[in-house]
């Protein structure tokens, strides 16, 4: 690598003025492997040619990490979070969404905007979740609403905030359900604050308190709560729509993307081909859980289209390699920077250094913050 690029390495040897190429794409597999390759060559970089990052010489391709077929119609999709929109968009023109006992209706834009909300609340449930280790807990905590230090804070000596002596109860009636040991409220005198913590299936124990509703990933699950607490009151009824052939078939049409190169009369005949006679008619689907109504509804989407996730880059033809990841009229690169040179080195030799406790340290300090983690 150091030939190809010709510019030397070292003190002594590196001249700038001899690089042979104008862009070094670094292009890696999408998966958790993929990521420490470029990490190892975003380290070497960093510490050995730091004026080609200055220079805006260094880029990352952005290879897809799915793409989906039906007949003729493909589409490359560039991460997870993309994959659920385009699903969901899908799913969610035939579909209404009832929730609750009143049996309010969620459809067309609003029950699509509503999912990707659901998506991003799920997310942030999972990482409060670490914490508790029960998903139907921790969406409990969620309901309960604790946002403010005044929630667990001491109104008067000895007498717990009203929201926690609601949660102990429900706790309580939920402890031999779930298999754990509720233990009574404790009060922090010296910061004024109650907590209430429980022993799981497992022997551990897990504490609800000020600390954990401070944390950063407990106030995203809280915000995110907020925009749709009104929608997650199950049940969830999922009622299928029944349309005339000639209007599925253009609301097909209509909502289809193609990609360059491919031939749109072809394809988009094919598309519309393949809506025959109208939908037969379904009976509704029934879920408890908000996660349940996210996943079917995403499985919704997925039908009727072939579904491929690229681990590697090796799972791609020449063809595909070049038209999403490399063709310079289409691809996508991300520019590396050096915002605060200060503040990388010292990422950078935490994590890629011998100090095993400093790296230790700072995995335990942020695990919980990660966006994006592929095991």
């Amino acid at each position: 690598m150091i030939t190809a690029l010709g510019c030397g390495i070292g003190k002594d040897d590196f001249d700038v003025s001899k690089l042979r190429y104008g862009k070094i794409i670094l292009m890696t597999d999408a998966d958790v492997d993929g990521s420490h390759i470029r990490t190892l060559l975003l380290t070497f970089f960093f510490r050995h040619m730091t004026d080609l990052i200055k220079r805006d010489n260094v880029y990352i391709a952005q290879p897809p990490l799915f793409k989906i077929k039906k007949g003729r119609f493909e589409q490359y999709i560039k991460d997870e979070r993309e994959f659920v929109k385009v699903m969901v968009k899908r799913a969610s023109e035939g579909l209404v969404v009832r929730h609750g006992e009143s049996a309010s209706r969620i459809e067309g834009a609003d029950l699509t905007r509503f999912m990707g909300y659901l998506n991003e609340y799920l997310g942030f449930v999972e990482k409060v979740d670490r914490r508790i280790r029960n998903e139907k807990l921790t969406e409990l905590l969620a309901r309960a609403e604790l946002v403010h230090r005044s929630d667990f804070a001491s109104k008067s000596e000895n007498e717990m905030p009203e929201k926690l002596q609601l949660l102990h109860a429900q706790l309580a009636e939920l402890a031999d359900e779930m298999q754990f040991n509720l233990h009574d409220p404790v009060q922090d005198e010296e910061h004024h604050t109650w907590s209430i913590c429980f022993t799981d299936s497992q022997g551990a124990t897990r504490c609800i308190d000020w600390v954990l509703a401070s944390s950063p990933e407990f106030r995203q699950m809280m915000s995110k709560y907020s925009q749709i607490k009104e929608f997650l009151e199950p049940p969830f009824l999922i009622e299928f729509a029944v349309k005339g052939a000639a209007e599925v078939a253009t609301e097909e049409l209509e909502g289809t993307e193609f990609e360059e190169g491919e031939a749109p009369a072809e394809a988009k005949a094919e598309a519309k081909q393949s809506r025959k006679a109208s939908r037969i008619p379904r009976d509704p689907v029934e879920k408890q859980t908000a996660r349940e109504l996210f996943s079917y509804i995403v499985e919704q989407g997925k039908k009727d289209y072939q579904v491929q996730r690229y681990k590697g880059l090796g799972e791609m033809s020449s063809a595909q390699l070049w038209e999403t990841t490399m063709d310079p009229e289409r691809r996508t690169l991300l520019q590396v920077k050096l915002e605060d040179i200060v503040e990388t080195n010292e990422i950078f030799t935490t994590l890629m250094g011998e100090d095993v406790e400093k790296r230790r340290k700072f995995i335990e300090d942020n695990a919980l913050d990660v966006k994006n983690l592929d095991i």
